[in-house]
C-alpha cells in the first residue's frame, strides 16, 4: 500500500508540475507574466509569480476506506506553501486488487477503483477504471497557480505488447 501511494503521489506531482509549464508556455508568461492578482488569499510570493513556474514538492497521498463511492480529493494552491495533499477514499479491495495487483497508476494517472476487468487474460488486467485527471493553472483573480483533480470513468485500452493507455470520455465515439 506504501508503494501504490508514492506511485500516486509521484504522477500527481508529475501531472502538476507538466501542467503548471504547459499553463506557462501557452500564455506566454515568460515574455509578458500575468500582474499579481488583486486578492492574495495566501501567504507565499512563488504562488503569485506567473513569470516563473513554481518548484512544486512531491505531493503526500493519504487514504481511508470507504463503505461509499470511492474518490479522490485533491487540491494544491501554492500561494500556502504546503506540499501537495491527495485525499483518496478507496474500498476494502483496493489494497489488494487494484494497488496490490500493480494498477494504483495507469497510464501516469491515478486509479482510484477499477470497474470492469478482463478476465481472458492471466493475471487479469482492468478494462474501465475510475481515475483522477489532474488539472494545473495560473488564476489571475486570485489564488495564482493551482491544480486539482477531477474523478473521470475511462476506458482502459490494451496495445498487443500489453501497454495500457487511457481513453478521455470526450475521446470515445458518440452513440447518440
Amino acid at each position: 500500500m506504501g508503494q501504490a501511494r508514492e506511485l500516486i503521489g509521484q504522477a500527481v506531482t508529475d501531472a502538476v508540475r507538466s501542467g503548471f509549464a504547459a499553463w506557462f508556455d501557452d500564455m506566454d508568461y515568460a515574455t509578458h507574466p500575468a500582474p499579481l492578482p488583486a486578492f492574495r488569499a495566501g501567504r507565499e510570493r512563488a504562488g503569485h509569480d506567473a513569470s516563473r513556474i513554481p518548484e512544486v514538492p512531491p505531493a503526500r497521498v493519504e487514504s481511508t476506506i470507504t463503505e461509499g463511492k470511492p474518490g479522490m480529493f485533491f487540491t494544491y494552491k501554492v500561494e500556502y506553501g504546503d506540499e501537495p495533499l491527495v485525499q483518496l477514499s478507496v474500498s476494502r479491495t483496493w489494497a489488494r486488487q487494484v494497488a496490490g495487483a500493480g494498477w494504483a497508476v495507469v497510464d501516469g494517472l491515478p486509479v482510484v477503483d477499477v470497474l470492469e476487468w478482463d478476465d481472458s487474460v492471466t493475471p487479469r488486467r482492468p478494462t474501465r477504471v475510475q481515475t483522477a485527471l489532474i488539472s494545473a493553472d495560473y488564476d489571475a483573480q486570485m489564488h495564482g497557480w493551482r491544480a486539482h483533480a477531477d474523478t473521470r470513468t475511462c476506458r482502459v485500452a490494451w496495445t498487443d505488447a500489453g501497454t495500457a493507455s487511457l481513453v478521455m470520455p470526450w475521446d470515445e465515439p458518440s452513440h447518440a
